[in-house]
């Protein structure tokens, strides 16, 4: 299940905005950037890089684990712009540590 399109974050405006005026979190196997709106509801987006693997079916892979995980926590998400970056250590990682690093990143938002 993805996303709702409200609470995707899509435009390159949007993505610029969060990289220069937002504040970063770094947990063992993610990278998040994020900034306030005024929105009253999150909007996130996900990057998997070619860094992380060559293979697409790899990267959307993990981009799907990463999304359903934060959909579970949605409504524990303040209302910001948020981009969520993999590093290239996720591959070696189990679905339930990929959980608690995503879970203790949202935390830090708050």
């Amino acid at each position: 299940m993805a996303l709702n399109k409200k609470n995707r974050l899509k435009k390159k405006k949007d993505f610029e905005a969060v990289f220069k005026k937002g504040k970063a979190i770094i947990g063992n196997f993610l990278f998040a950037k994020y900034s306030g709106n005024n929105l009253g509801f999150p909007r996130i987006a996900f990057v998997v890089s070619l860094k992380v693997s060559k293979k697409a079916v790899i990267r959307n892979r993990t981009r799907r684990v990463i999304s359903e995980i934060v959909l579970r926590n949605l409504k524990k998400i303040q209302p910001v712009d948020m981009i969520i970056i993999a590093n290239r250590k996720i591959l070696e990682a189990s679905k339930d540590d990929i959980v608690r690093d995503t879970e203790v990143i949202i935390k830090k938002i708050r």
